[in-house]
């Protein structure tokens, strides 16, 4: 049987040190989380391609010019897509646009609106007409603050009726127990966004709401067989008892991973590209969750039943 009351404190330390250093990453290496459309605005374009052309074809286009550009596959049969780009590629469309002008002998092109610039790149570039382009919008930042706002509430009250829930069918130490796991789940994972810079999104933002559900579920599991088992075992120290009830929920722990991460990796195996940050997010939840029930959530209880046991 596994000890794993015996690395608490590497456990934490280790997961403290990782949030750490990913957020150094973040802010130091890369000055800030990577920009998306949602969050921070850009320019968004529908097109009609022609049949000679396909995503793999648009994709080399703008990373030939360095162009960091999204492109999501709206209808297959009619072969349209729709094309995200951030503000900060901006400065590239209008080089590209210049540098186009200047070959063909233009002179000097006095510098149009965004969409405009955007709408240039693509008929000049890519060899669209204006027909083929059904849209075409500069979208707003509007996004990223209700999100914020709303994903920070959200966080708050989540955590508050949890803490009085699992007090009222537990006790404290396990609501503080399962909170903790939590925040620790947000933490690593927007660590682990921002150093890897994936962009944030609405369906990142989705992903990270399913995984703390996913982690309070398995949390619980094993809260409930160390209750059982307390019940059983009086000549055990908590310590003992939580390493046995974990052990015994293991099994059960794997294989509801295993199970959780067949489904997401499908998606990457799919070929769906504009949902491949969400399935990264959502693997490395799955991963991150089952550790925090198991090294987190536990020790956390087992060190506060501690404390109090001393303070009495």
């Amino acid at each position: 049987m596994f000890n794993f009351s015996k690395y608490k404190y590497i456990s934490l330390s280790a997961s403290l040190a990782c949030i750490i250093i990913g957020f150094f990453i973040t802010y130091v290496v890369h000055k800030g989380f990577a920009h998306s459309l949602d969050f921070n605005g850009g320019l968004r374009a529908v097109l009609q391609l022609p049949e000679k052309e396909n995503r793999e074809s648009i994709t080399k286009f703008f990373d030939s010019n360095e162009i960091k550009a999204i492109v999501i596959l709206i209808d297959k049969e009619k072969n349209q897509y729709q094309i995200d780009v951030g503000l900060d590629s901006i400065p590239r469309i209008i080089d590209y646009n210049l540098k186009n002008s200047s070959l063909e002998g233009k002179g000097n092109k006095q510098q149009k609106p965004k969409i405009e610039e955007f709408i240039l790149m693509l008929t000049t570039g890519i060899g669209l007409v204006n027909e083929d382009i059904l849209s075409a919008d500069e979208v707003g930042a509007v996004v990223g603050s209700e999100l914020t706002s709303t994903g920070i509430s959200l966080l708050v009250y989540t955590m508050i009726i949890m803490t009085i829930y699992l007090s009222f069918r537990f006790q404290f130490k396990y609501a503080l127990g399962a909170s903790f796991a939590l925040l620790h789940d947000l933490l690593f994972t927007l660590a682990f966004m921002g150093a890897f810079q994936i962009k944030p999104s609405v369906p990142i933002i989705a992903a990270l709401l399913t995984l703390l559900g996913y982690s309070i579920n398995d949390t619980i599991v094993i809260f409930d067989r160390i209750r059982e088992n307390l019940g059983g075992k009086n000549d055990f120290s908590f310590s003992e008892v939580m390493n046995i009830s974990i052990n015994q929920t293991l099994g059960r722990t794997i294989n509801t991973s295993i199970a959780t991460l067949i489904s997401i990796v499908a998606i990457i195996f799919g070929g769906a590209t504009e949902l491949f940050d969400f399935a990264y997010v959502l693997i490395f939840g799955v991963f991150i969750g089952t550790y925090s029930s198991v090294f987190i959530a536990a020790p956390v209880v087992e060190i506060y039943g501690n404390l109090e046991k001393k303070s009495s």
